[in-house]
């Protein structure tokens, strides 16, 4: 049973560059690091990564859609092994006002094509 509240839209975009912190501060990983964006809503987004990420860990990512960039700020809050790759769900901390409007006009307009 999914309990999510706000509609996922999945293929947005891409993930350009990232940067993480815990408390507070830069963190520095010493392996190399893939992030792909799985799906993005209101209230958070959902990313895969080759290594664990740590819960409360804040992500500064930058999302490539249509040739526009927007940073959103998520922490996240659970990462679960999955064979040899990390699925983790984070809350947005923040999210740029135009970016919040495309994702609701695009989860208005699947709505019209769904009913």
């Amino acid at each position: 049973m999914d309990r999510r509240r706000d509609k996922r839209l999945q293929n947005l975009g891409i993930i350009e560059s990232f940067n993480f912190h815990n408390n507070n501060q830069d963190v520095v990983i010493n392996s190399p690091l893939e992030i792909s964006l799985i799906d993005i809503s209101a209230g958070g987004l959902g990313i895969k990564s080759n290594i664990p990420l740590t819960e409360s860990t804040t992500l500064s990512i930058a999302i490539n859609y249509e040739d526009v960039n927007y940073v959103v700020i998520g922490r996240v809050v659970w990462c679960r092994r999955e064979e040899d790759i990390y699925n983790c769900g984070l809350k947005l901390v923040y999210m740029p006002a135009d970016l919040s409007h495309l994702i609701d006009s695009m989860i208005e307009n699947e709505n019209k094509y769904m009913n």
